[in-house]
């Protein structure tokens, strides 16, 4: 009983294929195809579905026969090599593939520990490249953006100082100031426009980079609608203001940037501001995560993490 039910869907699903494949060659050349060929191609057509929809399994083989017959004698120099459907199938991909990355949303892997503990070392990301409007190709040119960056978004960008080792390169940290923001650094307090960001004292924070054990103190900051953590050694009690004379104003068509670490982050307070048409977008979502130093195999997967949101 089963092999003659599976016999009949085979059979039925051979001949919806012949069905669909002639009938698409038929409307992609209609000029092409005489008339004569169209109508008795049509007869044929009109047979095998009569009978499938009879399910007279006679009719059905003698019908599909036919049909085939006539379709590889007449119509199969208008159908497409496998080679040619595999070869459009590919390039049609990485179309697709290339427009999703270019426009819509680009993958991005966290290589350092600089905004731990928002992101750690083999958080692999998603970031949002239409959020702060779309690139046109070759110009710093954006339109239709859905909203602006905010204090607190968590940005990708190209590294903005021309030197030899961060050419090209993208970094990934959390914007602070926005243009026209003076900002100020005092110990572990941040001031934006005279205003300290809201910090609460939320315990201590271990991590391990290259098999050391680093401990810190963690804080939950708060900017406008932001809400994230950040952290800074044990060690000290103020974190390092890098390579700049504090306060300083961020200038027009800037942000200026920290990463979630402190004390263990190359950003704004070493090489100065982002140029707005430097940023690729804003990341959002955490859809991998490889724990590089668990010693256990099962456990190098942060199943936890993956699909997570980032604040």
């Amino acid at each position: 009983m089963l092999i003659s039910l599976y016999k009949d869907y085979k059979r039925k699903k051979r001949c919806r294929e012949l069905l669909n494949l002639t009938k698409s060659i038929i409307n992609s050349n209609k000029h092409s195809i005489n008339i004569d060929t169209r109508n008795i191609i049509n007869e044929k057509i009109q047979l095998l579905e009569e009978s499938l929809e009879l399910n007279d399994i006679k009719n059905i083989e003698s019908s599909y026969s036919s049909l085939k017959n006539f379709y590889d004698q007449n119509l199969s120099q208008h159908s497409k090599s496998k080679l040619r459907q595999n070869v459009e199938a590919i390039v049609i991909a990485l179309c697709l593939a290339l427009l999703i990355r270019t426009f819509i949303v680009q993958p991005f892997k966290i290589p350092s520990g600089s905004m731990i503990p928002t992101l750690l070392i083999g958080d692999h990301l998603l970031v949002n490249k239409f959020i702060y409007g779309t690139k046109i190709p070759f110009t710093n040119i954006r339109i239709l953006p859905v909203e602006d960056i905010n204090r607190g978004d968590v940005v990708v960008f190209r590294f903005p100082v021309n030197d030899s080792v961060n050419k090209g390169v993208h970094y990934i940290k959390r914007a602070i100031g926005l243009p026209g923001d003076e900002i100020n650094i005092e110990g572990r307090d941040v001031f934006i426009n005279g205003e300290k960001i809201k910090q609460v004292y939320d315990g201590n924070y271990q991590y391990y980079e290259q098999g050391t054990e680093v401990l810190t103190d963690k804080y939950i900051d708060t900017i406008s609608e932001n809400i994230f953590d950040v952290i800074y050694k044990k060690s000290s009690i103020n974190t390092t203001k890098g390579k700049t004379n504090f306060p300083i104003t961020v200038p027009e068509g800037n942000i200026f940037v920290l990463g979630d670490n402190r004390d263990n982050s190359y950003d704004s307070r070493f090489w100065g501001f982002v140029p707005i048409e430097n940023i690729s977008g804003k990341a959002f979502l955490i859809h991998w995560s490889w724990d590089f130093d668990n010693d256990n195999i099962f456990n190098k997967v942060r199943w936890d993490r993956i699909f997570s949101s980032i604040n």
